[in-house]
C-alpha cells in the first residue's frame, strides 16, 4: 500500500515531465516563462474535473438514446470524449497563457498546448494506474502522454495562426474551429483504436503506433519551421531602398554609402511604394511599373464601421487587415502585439496607435524607433494623426487607413460649405 502511494504519482508524473521538457526546450531563442508553464500544467490537470462531468453527462445522454452497449461506447469516444477533453485543454490555454505577453511567437502555441495537455494526461495516468489494470496501463503508457500533447498541438498551432490573422470573427473562428476539430477527431480515433487493440488484436496497436509516429513527424516539422522563422531568432531585417547617389549619380541604396564616391545616400523624404507589391515607385507615377496596380487609391465604400487598416490586392480590391477596436494598439512582428505583421522588415515592437489624443475618435500613430520606419503617405514620421484614406507603411508592408466617422464628418462639412 505504501509503495503504491509513492509509485502511482511518480509513474503518473515522470513521463509527462519528460515530454514537457522535450516540448519546452524546442525553442532555442526564447526560454518559456517557468511561471506560465507551471500554471498551465496545473490548470491542465484541473481541467480533468469539468471534463469528467461533461464526459459522464454526454455518455449518459447517449445511453439514454441508444441503450448500453459497445456501439454506444464507441459513439461516446467519437462524439463526447475527444471533443470534451480537447475543448477543456483549449480553454486552459486560451484563458491563461494565450492572453499573456509571454505568448509572442507561433512556437508558443505548441509549447503551451502541450503543457496543458501533459497536465491533463498526468491526472489521467494517476486514475488508470490506481485502477490497477496492467494491460491497459501497458498500452496507454507509451502513447497516451505524447498523444495528448500531439493532438493539442494542432489547435495550439491554430491559436498562433489566429493571432496573426485579421481580428475579425469570420477570419479567426474558422482557424480555431479547424484546429479543435482536427485534434478532437484524432483524439477520438486514438481512443477507438486503443479499445480495439485492448479487446481485439495487436494489429490495431501497430496501426495506432504508426499513426502516432506520423503525427509526431508532422508536429516536429512544424516545430522546426517555426523555430527557424522565430521573430526572436534575429533582429529586424533592414531592407534598403534603391536610389541614385546625389553626387555622382551611381546607383546605390538609401541609408548606405555610395560604392563609387563614398557619399552617404540618405533616405528620401517621401518614398511611395505600390500598395499591392511594395515595389518602390518613381515620383508622380500613377501605376506600378511591376504589377500595374493603380497607385492613386480612390474613395471606396468602407468595409467596417470602425476605423481599420486594409490591404490592397493586385486587382485593386481592399480587404480588412485589422480593426482598431481599442484605444491603444501596438503594431509589430511578435504575437504579443494587437496588430501582428509577420514580415521581416517589421520590428518586434514597431509602432503604437492611440485614439483621442488629438480629437475624439481620431488615431495618432507613433513610431517606436523601428528599424525600417513608419511612413504616412510616403513620408517617414515619428508621430502623426491619421486621416481617412491615407497610406500607412510599417517597414515595407503597406496598408490603407479607413475611418468611416472621419469620412462622414468630412462629407457633412463639404455639404455645409456648398450650402453656404
Amino acid at each position: 500500500m505504501r509503495l503504491s502511494i509513492i509509485f502511482i504519482p511518480l509513474l503518473s508524473l515522470v513521463p509527462c515531465i519528460i515530454w514537457l521538457w522535450y516540448f519546452s526546450s524546442r525553442n532555442l531563442y526564447k526560454r518559456p516563462s517557468s511561471r506560465i508553464l507551471t500554471g498551465t500544467f496545473v490548470l491542465g490537470g484541473l481541467a480533468t474535473i469539468p471534463a469528467l462531468f461533461l464526459n459522464l453527462f454526454g455518455q449518459s445522454m447517449l445511453i439514454g438514446i441508444f441503450g448500453p452497449g459497445q456501439m454506444t461506447h464507441l459513439l461516446a469516444l467519437l462524439f463526447v470524449v475527444g471533443p470534451v477533453e480537447e475543448i477543456s485543454k483549449f480553454a486552459v490555454v486560451f484563458l491563461f497563457p494565450y492572453r499573456s505577453s509571454e505568448f509572442d511567437e507561433p512556437l508558443d502555441g505548441v509549447v503551451y498546448s502541450a503543457t496543458a495537455a501533459l497536465g491533463f494526461a498526468a491526472i489521467e495516468n494517476f486514475v488508470y494506474l490506481a485502477q490497477n489494470e496492467p494491460t491497459l496501463v501497458l498500452l496507454r503508457g507509451p502513447l497516451s502522454n505524447p498523444g495528448h500533447a500531439l493532438f493539442s498541438a494542432l489547435w495550439g498551432l491554430s491559436l498562433s495562426r489566429a493571432r496573426a490573422a485579421p481580428n475579425l470573427f469570420r477570419e479567426r473562428f474558422p482557424i480555431l474551429a479547424t484546429g479543435i476539430l482536427a485534434a478532437s477527431l484524432l483524439h477520438s480515433l486514438f481512443d477507438i483504436l486503443l479499445v480495439a487493440a485492448t479487446h481485439l488484436t495487436i494489429f490495431f496497436f501497430v496501426l495506432l503506433l504508426i499513426a502516432m509516429v506520423g503525427l509526431f513527424i508532422f508536429v516536429r516539422a512544424q516545430i522546426i519551421y517555426h523555430r527557424e522563422t522565430s521573430p526572436h531568432r534575429a533582429g529586424t531585417i533592414f531592407l534598403p531602398t534603391g536610389r541614385f547617389c546625389q553626387e555622382c549619380g551611381a546607383r546605390g541604396a538609401s541609408g548606405t554609402r555610395c560604392i563609387k564616391c563614398g557619399v552617404f545616400i540618405p533616405e528620401p523624404e517621401e518614398m511611395q511604394l505600390c500598395p499591392a507589391c511594395s515595389t518602390p515607385q518613381r515620383p508622380g507615377a500613377k501605376f506600378c511599373a511591376r504589377c500595374a496596380t493603380s497607385l492613386k487609391l480612390p474613395a471606396r465604400e468602407n468595409l467596417h464601421t470602425a476605423p481599420h487598416f486594409s490591404t490592397v490586392t493586385p486587382e485593386g480590391e481592399e480587404r480588412i487587415a485589422f480593426i482598431l477596436n481599442q484605444n491603444e494598439v501596438h503594431v509589430g512582428r511578435t504575437l504579443n502585439n494587437e496588430f501582428v505583421i509577420p514580415h521581416p522588415s517589421v520590428s518586434k515592437r514597431h509602432a503604437r496607435l492611440v485614439c483621442g489624443e488629438v480629437e475624439d475618435g481620431q488615431y495618432l500613430i507613433y513610431d517606436l524607433e523601428s528599424s525600417n520606419g513608419t511612413f504616412v503617405n510616403g513620408r517617414r514620421v515619428k508621430e502623426m494623426p491619421l486621416v481617412d484614406g491615407c497610406e500607412v507603411r510599417f517597414g515595407r508592408v503597406n496598408f490603407v487607413y479607413r475611418a468611416p466617422g472621419e469620412a462622414a464628418r468630412g462629407e457633412a462639412a463639404r455639404r455645409e460649405a456648398d450650402a453656404v
